[in-house]
């Protein structure tokens, strides 16, 4: 596993401790910074953290709220909260069939090769939790 990654867990309670025997585990799936940001900067439409300023990268005030309302207006709460790469984002049982859903209607819509990538990791992630009916966290590096 690299640095800039979010590495995709299946487990039962993402808020509580791990615990394998109640089949807890790591996928061998992560997303990529490249690919986060194909997703969420390209194919969503959130503004950029970095702006260019006299040949300088330069921050650009942009808060966890300010990201997943831009989201939640779009109709995609749940990718909301994978707001920055170097956070967890989890996701409870109840939950993972709505990721899910989001997952799916964008990747209908697009042919962003990188953000496609992403999706079919959240995807491929979300089925193997509902297939168990657990929760899902997305782990930074």
């Amino acid at each position: 596993m690299g640095n800039g990654t979010l590495q995709l867990a299946v487990i039962m309670n993402p808020f509580g401790e791990w615990d394998p025997n109640k089949g807890d585990h790591h996928t061998d799936l992560e997303i990529e910074e490249d690919e986060w940001c194909e997703l969420f900067y390209k194919v969503l439409g959130v503004p950029e953290r970095w702006k260019e300023v006299d040949g300088q990268l330069e921050p650009v005030e942009f808060s966890e709220a300010q990201f997943k309302e831009i989201l939640t207006g779009k109709g995609y709460p749940m990718l909301g909260r994978i707001w920055f790469m170097y956070r967890d984002a989890n996701y409870l049982p109840s939950e993972v069939s709505k990721l899910l859903e989001e997952c799916l209607k964008i990747q209908k819509k697009t042919e962003n090769v990188s953000a496609l990538s992403a999706l079919g990791k959240l995807i491929a992630a979300c089925y193997e939790a509902i297939k168990i009916n657990s929760g899902l966290c997305l782990l930074s590096d």
